[in-house]
């Protein structure tokens, strides 16, 4: 393809290129190959090839390592997008695509997002928070069970009297 297509070519665009190839290539696959002595066109009908339109494209995916935050957000292009809050303060493991998000934490896939554009957004599941508020109230009664108050207010000890007594003081005064 260097030396004969390419070499000495001249192209105005590439789509002028794509064109120029594909009738260069109908030439050389349809003429007897020196090496071979076969026409290329014809030998690939005798291989028995399968086509690749049941071959599902190849996905481009890759990985990305977060820390899910204590409030239960992992960040993504500038984005916050919700995690479960049992996995709030772990390590996790971002599976990306061209749409989607992906979040798995060890081997176990917690949750996924379509990405969403622009910055400083947070893309919150309600699911994800279910049962939070119930089980913090339950954690902080059963603290208060357990704990004794940081401290406590003992007022002065005050001695009781009858009122009979402030009345020999006075004098008898009315």
């Amino acid at each position: 393809m260097k030396r004969d297509f390419l070499l000495g070519g001249t192209f105005s665009s590439l789509s002028d290129m794509n064109q120029q190839v594909m009738h260069w290539l109908k030439r050389v696959n349809n003429a007897i190959h020196g090496t071979t002595n076969e026409i290329p066109v014809e030998r690939l009908k005798q291989e028995n090839l399968k086509t690749i339109t049941g071959v599902q494209p190849y996905q481009v995916r890759r990985e990305e390592h977060r820390k899910i935050s204590k409030d239960s957000y992992v960040s993504y292009r500038g984005n916050r997008y919700s995690v479960p809050y049992q996995f709030a303060g772990r390590a996790a493991i971002l599976e990306l695509d061209e749409t989607r998000i992906i979040i798995r934490v060890g081997s176990e896939v917690v949750c996924s997002h379509d990405i969403v554009p622009g910055h400083c957004r947070a893309i919150r599941k309600k699911e994800h928070f279910a049962g939070l508020l119930s089980m913090a109230m339950k954690y902080n009664s059963e603290r208060m069970k357990q704990h004794k108050p940081l401290f406590k207010i003992i007022g002065p000890d005050v001695e009781n009297r009858p009122l009979s007594v402030y009345d020999s003081f006075s004098g008898g005064v009315h």
